[in-house]
Order: structure tokens, then sequence, then C-alpha cells
């Protein structure tokens, strides 16, 4: 088959949503563009996964670990870091180590950085998928709203901390897991983080999702021309992890039979994370292949909005780097 065909067809499953989103997407361009296995030699190499316990982070986290990467798993379970601790030692990490932390809050994203400036001297990949959807209104101690909290603004948070450890690592890149929801939500830099009267889980999810992704572009952009780290954001297409199975139950029932596996759903973040190095940054990407950021022309990003959100954010964090 010429490149031109397989890009073809593989532009033709972008299209339709879900023959590019469900485990047909990732078997089909496996085989479009022989795909060879990971197996790059991590080994002296040190990548933080945070949501590492369960999902896409412990299917993340396993690969990387069978890859010999030395691990720091981040995770709300101390019993679930545990295991996946475990079963990553067992896969062939050298290092593994855990640290339990509720990243709702500010406070603790910050106590993972200072854990790890403590014990580190490199780091290599940074690693953020944690992060829930959930459908009731929830307001932290530190008064954000929950999703927004995760997922935006303790991200902002570890990054700026970790930065400069990032900085003294050659070729060292974040990952960010955002999601395939963001394409339904347009950036509005005073709309991501939703308030108690018309809060909608499965949109705040979404916008915040969304919000990742601008702000991807955004540190590419405020660092051109390095020093490292690349900034990458990917997102998992529709995954059988236990986050669908508990916050989506009727999109499970329906699309069970298609969904990825968490590994097949973990693949680009571990190419991301082994490559030999990244030649774009601030890009997004899906099944090994930089994607669109926009699919509906009502609900996109722009560069103003994506700037104001980066002002907000480092405005609440308290963090500019």
């Amino acid at each position: 088959m010429t490149a031109t065909l397989a890009g073809l067809i593989d532009a033709a499953l972008e299209t339709s949503v879900a023959g590019s989103f469900s485990r047909t997407g990732i078997a089909a361009r496996r085989r479009l563009f022989s795909w060879e296995p990971v197996t790059t030699d991590l080994t002296g190499r040190v990548i933080l996964l945070t949501g590492a316990s369960s999902g896409i982070g412990r299917a993340a986290a396993l690969q990387l670990a069978g890859l010999g990467a030395d691990l720091i798993l981040v995770g709300r379970s101390a019993e679930r870091l545990a295991a996946v601790s475990e079963a990553c030692r067992a896969a062939g990490s050298p290092a593994v180590r855990t640290l339990r932390a509720d990243l709702t809050l500010l406070s603790e994203a910050q106590r993972v950085v200072d854990d790890v400036l403590v014990g580190c001297d490199r780091l290599d990949v940074l690693v953020h998928n944690a992060g829930a959807l959930v459908h009731d209104y929830r307001r932290t101690a530190e008064g954000f709203e929950e999703t927004y909290a995760a997922q935006v603004l303790s991200q902002h948070v570890i990054t700026c901390g970790l930065l400069p450890l990032l900085q003294a690592t050659p070729g060292s890149r974040v990952i960010v897991v955002s999601s395939g929801g963001m394409y339904a939500e347009r950036l509005a830099a005073d709309r991501v983080e939703f308030g108690p009267d018309d809060y909608d889980g499965v949109r705040a999810y979404a916008r915040a999702k969304r919000a990742q992704v601008a702000l991807n572009e955004q540190w590419a952009n405020r660092h051109p021309d390095g020093p490292p780290p690349t900034f990458h954001a990917m997102h998992p297409g529709w995954a059988d992890t236990p986050g669908v199975a508990d916050s989506l139950p009727l999109f499970r029932r329906i699309t069970g039979p298609f969904l990825r596996t968490p590994a097949e759903g973990a693949d680009t973040v571990v190419w991301l994370a082994a490559a030999d190095e990244p030649t774009t940054s601030g890009r997004f990407w899906l099944d090994r292949a930089e994607r669109a950021t926009v699919k509906l022309p009502w609900a996109g990003q722009d560069h103003v909005e994506a700037a104001e959100l980066w002002e907000v954010v480092c405005r609440q964090t308290g963090r500019r780097p």
C-alpha cells in the first residue's frame, strides 16, 4: 500500500470519529503504517506519571517499566499505588517510587514537586494523566471546582515546579493526556471553571481537556527555542478504563465491544515518552500522529483566549514560569 493511500484511509478514519477513536482506529493504523513495538531502552531515565494507579496511567506505567525506566507514580489510593508499584517492578523497572497525593488540591501538587526535587537529579518525562469525570459539583477547600483544580491548575503547579529539573535533563518532555471529548467544547478563558448553578460534569471534563490542549500550546510557544522540555498533548481514543465504567456507564454499555484496551489507549503516551527526540512541540497526538485540535467550527480555540487562560491560571496558582 502506498503512503498516499494509507494517509487517505487514516484521514477518513479521523473524519468518522468513531472509526478513529475506537479500537478499529488503532488496529487499522497499526497495519496501515506498519507500527513497530516500542523497544527503546529507557534504563537510567526517570519518568513521573500522575494518575498512575489505574486505567491509562497504570497501562503506561507498566509499558514504561518494561522498557527499564525508573518510575515515580502519583495517585490517590495507597493500596492501588502499592499494587501498580509491585507490578512495575515485576515488569522490569529497576526503581519505582510512589507518592500519594490528592491533586484536586494545589497544596498537594506542590508537595509532589517538593518530594520529587528532594529525591531526583533528573526528570526525563512528566506525564500528566490524573483527573476524573465527576457528575456532582465539588468545591475544594482551596475554593476551586474539583475538575478544574485537578486537571488544569495542579498540572500548572507541577510543571512550573519541576521545570528546572526538566530543563536540566537533555531530551526531556512533558506529555498531557487529554480526551477526545475536548472537541465538543470551545475554549473561553472565563468559562473553563464551572460554578455550582450550571454544573455539568461531562462538559466540565471536556472544558478542562480543551484547556489542557490550549495550555500545552502556550507552554510550547513560550519556550520555542529550548532548553528542553518539549511539550505534547494527546488523547487515548475510547478506552475501557475504570474511569469510563464509573463515570459513563451508558456510553460503555453501548460502545463496549469497540473500546480500546487501556494498553492501546496508552500506546501514544509510551511512544512519545520513548521517542529519541520529538520533532515538534505544542502538538496534539492520537495513534502516533499529529491531529487537528478543532473538528467543529463552533468548538475551537484561538490564541487570544489561550493567552488569556494562561494569565488566569498563572494568577490563580501563583506560579509564572
